[in-house]
Parts: C-alpha cells; sequence; structure tokens
C-alpha cells in the first residue's frame, strides 16, 4: 500500500489583539500518528504562527502537491478556513480535504455545507484521521468511520456515533515537533503571556470531569492522562532535540489526580534539569493543597493561571463550575506565597446576571492574591451547553454574537445578562480599574512578574481597558 502523502495546516491569523501563537499541539499528534501507523509522508504548516496568508498556503501545499490536506482552527479563524479551503479546492481538486479542531467540531454541519470540505471530524482526531486516510488509500467510502460528516458525491452524510477516543494516552507517538521550527515560537507572544521565551508546549491529559456549561467537550468528560513516567519522557526529548527547560502545560485540569501531580513532580527532580513550568489554562484552584502546591512549585512551577470565572454563587451553580469562592481564595493564597505568579481568568455577563452579581465577581477578584486577571465578556460557543440553553430561552440574544472578533475583553461580542451593553462594558472598565490600580498589587506585580520589562509593553493596551467605550 502506497504511503499517502499528507499536508496539515493550523489555519488562522493574528490580529492586534490577538496575536499570541503556540505550537498547534493538536495537529503535531495527528502527524505523528499518520507516520507511525501509515508511514505517511507529513508536512505541517502553521499559518497562525506565521501569519501566512491564505495564497502563501495554498502555494505551500501545491509545491507539496498531497493526497490529503487536514485543517483545524478555532472559531475566531473559522473565515480563513472556509478561504483555505476554496484556495485548496480550486488549486488540488482531487485531493481529499479534511477539517477537524474545535471550530469543526462545534460547526461542523455548518462548515461542510458551505465549504468544498469532504469531510469534518468532531472531537478527538488521532483515530478517525487515520480510518480517514486508510478508507482514502483503500479506496473505499467512510460510512465505516464512527460521527463522521462527509460528502458522498451530492450528498451529505452523518454517520451515527462519536469519534472514537484514544483509551490509553501513552500508546500515542510523541508529537511530531520536527515538522515545526521551535524558533518561531520564542520569538512570539505565547498563551502565558510571557515575550520571547524559549520554551514548548506539553499536554499530558484530556477530558475534564467538570460540567461547566461554556466549555467544550473535544476531549469528552472522562479524564484521560499520560503517565508522569512519559511525560517526563518527553521532556528528555524536547530537551535533547531542542534545548528546551522551560515548558507550557495546555491540560484543563492538570491537577485533578493528585497522585499524579505528586509522582510527576518527583520524577522531573530525578533529572537534575532545572525545568520550569506555566499552567496558561489554569488549575483547579478549590482542589489545590499545601502538598500539591509545593509539589508545583518544587517541580520549577513558576506561572499558572487560576479560572474564577464568577465570584457569585448562584452563578456558579448555573453554569455548572461549582467552585468553591473560599477554597480558591486560599488556593491562590498557596501559589502566590510559594512563588508562583498567578493570572486570573473571569467571565461577566451570564444569562440572567444582574450588576450585583458581577460586582461580586470583581470583589473576589480584587480580595485576591492573584497579580493580573483578565475579565472577559461570556461568550456562548457552538456546541456547549451554554449556547444550547441560551437558544431554548432566549434565541435573540445569538444573533448579533460576534465569534471572529478574538477581542473579548476589548469590545462587547455577546450580552446574556439582564443589563444593558452600555452598563456590561462601564462594569468591565471598573472591574480593571478597582483590580490594577491597588498600589499593593502594583508593587506585587513589579516585584513578582517573571520578567518585569515586559509589563511596558502591556501599559498601553491596559489603559484602553480602563477607558475604551468600544461596542459591538
Amino acid at each position: 500500500m502506497k504511503a499517502p502523502r499528507v499536508l496539515l495546516v493550523s489555519v488562522g491569523r493574528q490580529t492586534e489583539m490577538y496575536n499570541s501563537v503556540s505550537p498547534p499541539l493538536g495537529v503535531l499528534y495527528l502527524a505523528a500518528q499518520a507516520r507511525r501507523s501509515l508511514g505517511a509522508e507529513v508536512r505541517v504548516v502553521d499559518q497562525r504562527g506565521n501569519d501566512f496568508p491564505a495564497t502563501e498556503v495554498v502555494r505551500q501545499i501545491l509545491e507539496f502537491m498531497p493526497d490529503v490536506v487536514g485543517m483545524r482552527c478555532l472559531t475566531t479563524d473559522a473565515a480563513h478556513l472556509m478561504e483555505l479551503a476554496e484556495g485548496v479546492r480550486a488549486s488540488l481538486p482531487k485531493a481529499l480535504l479534511v477539517a477537524g479542531g474545535p471550530h469543526a467540531s462545534s460547526h461542523a454541519d455548518a462548515l461542510i455545507r458551505q465549504t468544498p470540505l469532504d469531510a469534518v471530524v468532531r472531537g478527538e482526531g488521532e483515530i478517525s484521521f487515520e480510518m480517514i486516510l486508510r478508507a482514502r488509500l483503500e479506496g473505499g467510502g467512510f460510512a465505516h468511520i464512527p460521527g463522521l460528516l462527509w460528502r458522498d458525491g451530492g450528498e451529505i452524510i452523518q454517520n451515527e456515533g462519536f469519534s472514537p477516543i484514544v483509551e490509553d494516552l501513552d500508546t500515542l507517538p510523541m508529537p511530531a515537533y520536527d515538522l515545526l521550527d521551535p524558533r518561531l515560537y520564542w520569538r512570539s507572544k505565547n498563551m502565558s503571556v510571557l515575550l520571547r521565551r524559549k520554551y514548548l508546549s506539553l499536554f499530558t491529559s484530556r477530558g475534564c470531569p467538570y460540567r461547566c456549561n461554556y466549555c467544550h467537550s473535544i476531549f469528552g468528560k472522562r479524564f484521560r492522562v499520560h503517565s508522569p513516567e512519559r511525560i517526563v519522557e518527553e521532556i528528555l526529548l524536547l530537551n535533547k532535540n531542542h534545548g528546551v527547560l522551560d515548558f507550557d502545560i495546555l491540560d484543563d485540569c492538570f491537577n485533578f489526580d493528585k497522585s499524579r501531580v505528586l509522582k510527576f513532580s518527583e520524577l522531573v527532580q530525578k533529572t537534575g534539569l532545572r525545568t520550569k513550568f506555566v499552567f496558561p489554562n489554569a488549575l483547579r484552584t478549590d482542589i489545590l493543597n499545601q502538598e500539591v502546591v509545593d509539589a508545583l512549585a518544587d517541580a520549577g512551577t513558576y506561572m499558572s493561571a487560576f479560572a474564577l470565572e464568577s465570584g457569585s454563587p448562584r452563578v456558579q451553580k448555573m453554569v455548572g463550575k461549582h467552585l468553591n469562592i473560599d477554597k480558591y481564595l486560599a488556593g491562590v493564597e498557596m501559589a502566590a506565597k510559594r512563588g508562583i505568579f498567578c493570572s486570573g481568568f473571569s467571565m461577566l455577563g451570564f444569562p440572567g446576571e444582574s450588576v450585583e452579581e458581577i460586582r461580586l465577581t470583581i470583589d473576589v477578584a480584587c480580595r485576591s492574591m492573584l497579580h493580573v486577571m483578565s475579565f472577559f465578556v461570556v461568550i456562548p460557543f457552538p456546541g456547549t451547553a451554554l449556547y444550547r440553553e441560551v437558544q431554548e430561552t432566549d434565541p435573540a440574544k445569538l444573533d448579533s454574537v460576534n465569534y471572529e472578533g478574538g477581542d473579548y475583553m476589548f469590545s462587547l461580542g455577546s450580552n446574556l445578562s439582564q443589563i444593558s451593553d452600555e452598563e456590561l462594558l462601564a462594569l468591565v472598565r471598573e472591574a480593571n480599574r478597582r483590580f490594577y490600580l491597588s498600589p499593593k498589587r502594583l508593587v506585587r506585580l513589579l516585584r513578582d512578574h517573571p520578567n518585569p520589562w515586559q509589563l511596558f509593553h502591556y501599559a498601553p493596551k491596559m489603559l484602553q481597558l480602563f477607558n475604551k467605550r468600544q461596542m459591538r
């Protein structure tokens, strides 16, 4: 059987407000799996990382002449995927075009109807993509691939079931970092919002057992992990091949299993490497204890996000996060006292949320030992329980949602609350002023930031947060 030629694209462009880039791990896992299982010849193009126009991506695809082109993107970059699909189809009419990733998972039906794509994978991609490649090589159809949405001539078919998941993550090959130049990401702002940093990214688990209604479910709700031994093996490999000691761990809930965290810390320290870790997607804060915080700090953790979302107990219950606010504050304090730079996430404007409830969130943030906090406006993304709830109870709220702005702190992409747009934006400005104009916080921010000189880079944007009145 002839090995397929596969080109995978991480789709997107950079914008003034949304210009952070990170290695596209989802694409790199797919590439590694295709090479190992089918001996595929694979090339990866990171459109977003390089900020390539669609014409340049199409040029590189034509240069490689693949049998299969796979594309993935976030919803904020959906327009670029549609443009790219049109360009590739016009240039390579016989190539198989497949989309996957977050946007494809939540907008699969609209995506395949609005573009010349041949198939859309919802959810986890390694097994489904391998099945697609095998079927392509053997000249068969895709009716046997669970959960796949695909085109059979002029007919669009939705297969029954769900995309298969990898039960044991340790059976996956290492992400194909050799297909990218890591130096690209060292020159750019990344998910941790640090500049010019020699790092690489890791996924050590998939799935989150919590039921937050605003969150995606690409990896499902069952917590699956790489073993501590496998994580350390990957760290050693990346250190050997690329000289990296600094890592972003992108898990949704890295610290769900306390024993795994403790074993991970122990093995990392045994390597003798001076490792450093950042958790830009946050740790589940109300399950932290001193032993876990100490283990993470001893392994080299120097920065982490801590997701609050709401300071209102009613809203916490309504959205399904069920965060214990007192334990959240205690967890942040423990981390800060161990020298971990603490950033926070919050969301303002949940359905039915009042001014008083939004101010509860602001109050909790201001009482915390967080160094920085992002006050986002709630966006109901398709494919989430929140979207379905709004669709059922107040569908008019969805008519003006802007998914592609990517600027959820600087403009109003939606307003699901019971207050006006003007009031909601005024509260966003109030939140930033109260949080950042605290003299004690400013002193801690300057004292504890991993690279204090970088704060000057963000000063103009912070002034915008205090004053900007942009609406939709």
